[in-house]
């Protein structure tokens, strides 16, 4: 259900952005079925890999997983240092992320 409510407010900004980008209504709704098929699609690639023999070999397991991961980190990190308007680097946003980590890693 969050992944629904999520998909929303994005979907229509993706629709927002590419109406006014110029590109014809009937193309940006194309773009639109993509996007509303990429959770499904990643829902039944992960239940198929978990079902499968790919599965059974922990590897390809931790290849995915970090790169799921890196990617996490990534869009992150990239909302978080990049939401200023200058782009600036902050200090301070910097530390509550070590605090925090250091927090979490103390807790477990």
């Amino acid at each position: 259900m969050g992944v629904v409510l999520h998909k929303i407010p994005v979907a229509m900004a993706l629709v927002t952005l590419l109406l006014h980008s110029g590109m014809k209504k009937k193309h940006a709704l194309l773009w639109l079925a993509v996007f509303a098929a990429m959770a499904p699609l990643g829902t039944f690639t992960g239940h198929w890999i978990a079902q499968s023999h790919i599965a059974q070999n922990t590897d390809i397991i931790a290849y995915i997983l970090a790169t799921v991961v890196g990617m996490f980190l990534h869009i992150s990190t990239t909302i978080l240092f990049e939401s200023s308007d200058s782009h600036r680097f902050n200090l301070l946003k910097l530390l509550t992320v070590i605090i925090g980590g250091v927090l979490a890693w103390v807790a477990t």
